[in-house]
């Protein structure tokens, strides 16, 4: 007989093998314990970690303990207490079930465990090294579990090469301890590393509450609520930052899954792509919750479970991209910017702050001496005409903008200004023209009516025009600049939008001379699954040989564009992340160019008129804060930043 090649590895080995795919560094062990914590019902945790955890590393609960034989079991390879049956794994509900971490842990470190149930008098004691139990004793112990690793990988010394500087090591263990802290708020976590405490978060009733404490003062202040979406049983809910935030600071992302702590492409490609037209290639800040049934997932793909695999993607993705960008489309941070006190002020006061003039008391006082006659009824029926026109001027997608110069003086702005803004703030009597609706065929819950219509840019006090483009403002105490483009842009393009939204599919374009699509036999299995797709859009093809397709008809809007090419892109996109939004981008691209040569040009004068019906139809309008392309639509120039310029710092205000 030939000699045996094959070998059964020792369990020592075998142990070390398996230990490489659970714990990559001192922060894996901390999130498997912490996991273990959590499903034991712990809402005390306590990590203590020396030497960026090398020497030294305790996780520490006051969850529901063990006795002696569980404890004994829990070390064992594939011991668990979270499944029992095959059925078990559709519908996993614990952060844990592999049964694997403890056993990884006790073959690569000196482990011990010290743990007490509710049922129990005394304590139990363990200490494992290299698989090996050292020792077992009953012992006295507060309710709860403590376990502690030293000398990690200290039998695998290749393993140990490959971690990086305390530093970053460090980081990693904060890393994961904060992403615990944002999906259980009403736990107590606290991290010290060396003999310092570097947080310590109590517990907290809210994610709002928890928002706070983790990511600090600055980032908060930044955060709106997503808009809560269910779809497909997918719920959608969360924080989201302004991208005018995000665009300026480093993006982070915090996804959970049913509180579980996971990386996923499709989650990530749904948030970028709703944020796709504010950051230009910048990560967004956003801290997103997704629930749906347990059934739905499959957490049983790596050993670390941060993977997961959805039994329906595509609603996941909808899911997130319309909680997203019904969020997005309320711009809310646009109205938080202006100052709360003159955020609610009456018009006039908003004229006179921004005029200088006194204030309202003082007027009072000073009536007498300084009366000032009434406007004459024919200056009234001017006035009304002049906005009667206005109106008539922006109100349609096509109507040219006048180029009447702007009034010269202050006086007849505010004269014009304040009664207009007054009929700018009567409730309208129907659906505004940037109002969204939705169709008994769409998959996403509709959001809730606003209690009030969006008025931040109708109460602005309108100073004059900059440059034949830039329209200056004040809300009483800030400046605001508007880019008169930027601003009639987006609002030509949602307008647009929701006309292509409601067509039917273009008619398909028949090709005087089909083109050929070559594909490789992978790309050719991608498109035999999603010929369908491709087919709805408007595309024919007929199969002329192995891999090779001619195309006998595009849609025509696509007529201009290098289809063949735009397929195999697609085609790359649906193999990866089971959606191609190729197809989306050319039409929005298409809409925004035929927005931008219908909208308002730089170099154009505006009257008050002209520039009070424009910021009536931006606070009716969707995604105000940025044009179809990416440009801000407004700038803010604070009054501090304006006494910080003038050195008017530690000066009384009006010295």
């Amino acid at each position: 007989m030939s000699e045996s090649h094959i070998r059964v590895l020792s369990r020592a080995l075998s142990d070390q093998i398996s230990a490489g795919e659970v714990l990559e560094r001192a922060s894996s062990a901390i999130k498997e314990l912490v996991e273990n914590s959590l499903d034991a019902g712990a809402d005390e945790i306590f990590i203590d970690v020396e030497e960026a955890g090398r020497k030294r590393l305790s996780v520490t609960d006051n969850g529901i303990g063990m006795n002696m034989e569980d404890a004994q079991l829990s070390v064992l390879r594939h011991a668990t207490s979270k499944i029992s049956k095959t059925e078990d794994l559709r519908a996993i509900t614990t952060m844990g079930f592999r049964g694997e971490a403890l056993a990884s842990m006790a073959a690569v470190t000196r482990m011990s465990m010290t743990t007490r149930d509710r049922d129990s008098d005394t304590g139990t004691y363990m200490h494992i090294e290299g698989a090996e139990m050292v020792e077992c004793r009953e012992c006295a112990a507060p309710r709860g579990t403590q376990i502690v690793l030293e000398d990690l990988f200290f039998n695998t010394p290749a393993r140990l090469k490959f971690l990086k500087t305390p530093a970053y090591e460090n980081r990693c263990i904060y890393d994961v301890v904060e992403q615990f802290a944002l999906a259980c708020p009403s736990v107590q976590f606290k991290l010290t590393i060396d003999g310092r405490t570097k947080c310590d978060f109590p517990k907290h009733r809210t994610l709002h509450e928890r928002a706070l404490a983790v990511l600090g003062r600055d980032l908060y202040a930044h955060l709106y609520p997503i808009q809560h979406t269910i779809l497909d049983d997918v719920v959608v809910e969360g924080l989201y930052c302004s991208p005018d935030y995000s665009a300026t600071k480093s993006g982070r992302m915090y996804t959970f899954v049913n509180r579980r702590i996971v990386r996923d492409k499709s989650i990530n490609y749904a948030v970028v792509r709703a944020y796709q037209e504010f950051l230009h290639g910048n990560k967004p800040c956003i801290v997103l919750f997704l629930s749906l049934p347990a059934d739905q997932i499959d957490v049983n793909v790596h050993p670390t479970k941060h993977e997961i695999r959805f039994t329906s993607p595509d609603s996941v993705f909808r899911a997130i991209y319309r909680a997203l960008r019904s969020s997005l489309e309320q711009t809310p941070w646009i109205a938080s910017s202006a100052t709360d006190a003159s955020s609610y002020l009456p018009p006039e006061e908003l004229v006179r702050r921004a005029m200088g003039l006194p204030d309202a008391h003082r007027i009072e006082q000073n009536a007498k001496s300084q009366a000032t006659p009434p406007p004459s009824h024919e200056e009234d029926a001017k006035r009304s005409a002049a906005a009667q026109q206005a109106a008539r001027d922006l109100s349609l997608f096509n109507a040219p903008v006048p180029t009447t110069a702007p009034s010269s003086t202050v006086g007849e702005l505010a004269q014009f200004h304040m009664p207009y803004q007054r009929q700018l703030q009567m409730p309208p009597t129907g659906t505004s023209q940037g109002a969204t609706s939705c169709d008994k065929t769409s998959d996403a819950a509709c959001p809730p009516p606003p209690s009030q219509p969006f008025t931040y840019f109708s109460n602005l006090y309108y100073i004059g025009q900059h440059d034949l483009t830039y329209l200056i403002c004040s809300d009483g105490r800030d400046l605001i600049i508007i880019d008169q483009h930027a601003a009639h842009e987006r609002i030509n393009f949602e307008r647009l939008k929701r006309v292509a939204d409601a067509l039917l599919p273009a008619d398909a374009q028949l090709l005087m001379f089909p083109t050929l699509l070559n594909l490789d036999t992978r790309m050719a299995l991608v498109f035999e699954e999603y010929r369908n797709f491709f087919e709805k859009l408007g595309f024919q093809f007929d199969e002329i040989g192995k891999n090779a397709y001619a195309i006998r008809a595009v849609p025509e809007c696509l007529l201009n564009y290098d289809y063949e090419k735009l397929i195999q892109s697609a085609l790359v996109d649906l193999c990866e992340t089971g959606r191609a939004n190729q197809f989306d981008d050319i039409r929005d691209d298409i809409l925004a160019t035929m927005a931008c040569h219908q909208s308002i040009r730089a170099g154009e004068k505006l009257t008050p008129a002209d520039a009070a019906e424009l910021f009536r139809q931006m606070d009716a309008t969707g995604f105000r804060s940025n044009c179809p392309h990416g440009r801000p639509v407004h700038f803010v120039l604070s009054h501090a930043e304006l006494e910080k310029r003038f050195l008017r710092t530690g000066f009384p205000t009006h010295q």
